[in-house]
């Protein structure tokens, strides 16, 4: 099954994915590191990176040499399961990095958590299927 548990639960995941498109869509930092629980894991194919710290020097690697990001997010998947969750998003990025326009079309396979009575990323595992 494609979407499992309560609705309630899978709306609230379904805004937090919305919600870290709009962050990097506008290039909020403080938002998109709101997404994350304190010790949440992002993989990418070229690192792997655990707690706020890391990611927020990894969003500082990336994010410093971006003119323009747009970040579309779409979601296959969402099975709640009490307090945690796995999901999966497909994305659309369009981002103009030092004047150079590159496009994305990847996944992410996620893992979510209740924290502090919201829903946070606790893994997300980036996984590119196509680069432009």
């Amino acid at each position: 099954m494609q979407f499992t548990g309560p609705a309630e639960d899978r709306a609230a995941i379904r805004e937090l994915m919305e919600t870290y498109a709009d962050a990097a869509s506008r290039i909020d930092k403080a938002q998109w590191l709101d997404c994350w629980a304190p010790d949440a894991t992002w993989t990418t194919s070229h690192a792997e990176v655990r707690g706020h710290e890391a990611l927020s020097r990894t969003w500082d690697d990336l994010f410093t040499r971006m003119d323009a990001m747009m970040f579309f997010a779409m979601p296959g998947a969402i099975q709640v399961d009490g307090d945690t969750a796995k999901g999966r998003c497909h994305v659309r990025e369009i981002a103009r990095i030092e004047g150079k326009v590159m496009k994305f079309a990847a996944r992410y396979d996620d893992e979510f958590i209740r924290h502090d009575g919201r829903w946070r990323f606790a893994r997300r595992t980036y996984a590119m299927n196509i680069a432009e």
